[in-house]
């Protein structure tokens, strides 16, 4: 699988992201939405730093930057560990970021990271939508959220969400998304894999996966099946557990 055209250190056209709408990041939302990572109350953000340290160490050794996101069934918590990922790996200055919302079925990200009005992202990836218009960055913060984190999210549930994903011109604006932003990881929130076929006609789109079970909801059954559905020929970058306390996943960890 074909990893970005642009590497990381050579960025000819990285000054798009000085011309990124800038967004408020509101300390109180994030807290209530359970973006740990954000304000550093909560010990656990320290699992997310090293999620962090291991996701990126074996993206530096493959190559790879293009992270999907996803579970064997809804509510496992995905997007939560997508947005406290992202914004976990914001905080490395030299790491440039791209979180990308593409559950297009039930679209999360912008409620959670407090976005009223984030467009359609049906509209940028049909090249409707300017990258300098869909993407944002965050503003200067206290919270030392990064500006090298680029958001691209939606609040429009997309009937249509599969020929979105699979359709040519996605890759296409995606591909110029890399050029002209060069980014290091770039994180895919992906709908639940056994429920649709979205993730698999996405495939090209992304290097490896990781995938998170939730803990009391999702069986040793449920990863089997995930992985059989990828097939061998997609690397498996992990297995986050998220509220793990089920014997049935015990021994499964990233």
């Amino acid at each position: 699988m074909a990893a970005l055209e642009t590497p990381a250190d050579s960025r000819p056209a990285a000054l798009l992201w000085p011309a990124l709408r800038r967004v408020v990041l509101d300390p109180k939302h994030l807290a209530k939405h359970r973006l740990i990572s954000a304000t550093r109350e909560d010990p656990a953000h320290v699992a997310f730093d090293v999620l962090r340290t291991k996701l990126l160490a074996a993206l530096r050794a493959h190559g790879w930057h293009r992270v999907a996101i996803t579970s064997p069934t809804p509510d496992c918590g995905k997007s939560f560990v997508a947005a406290n990922l992202a914004i976990s790996l914001s905080r490395q200055s030299s790491v440039r970021t791209v979180l990308m919302d593409m559950d297009l079925r039930r679209p999360s990200l912008a409620q959670t990271l407090g976005q009223p009005d984030p467009g359609r992202m049906a509209g940028f990836l049909s090249g409707d939508i300017p990258l300098q218009r869909f993407l944002t960055c965050p503003e200067d913060n206290l919270l030392n959220i990064g500006q090298t984190l680029a958001m691209g999210l939606n609040d429009r549930a997309e009937p249509y969400a599969a020929e979105i994903l699979h359709a040519p011109e996605t890759g296409e604006v995606l591909q110029d998304m890399y050029h002209h932003l060069a980014p290091d990881v770039v994180i895919f929130d992906m709908p639940p894999a056994l429920y649709y076929d979205d993730v698999l006609g996405f495939r090209p789109q992304f290097d490896g996966v990781l995938i998170v079970v939730g803990g009391g909801r999702t069986t040793a059954q449920h990863i089997r099946d995930v992985k059989a559905r990828f097939g061998s020929d997609t690397p498996l970058l992990g297995v986050v557990m998220n509220r793990a306390e089920g014997e049935s996943i015990a021994k499964y960890g990233y």
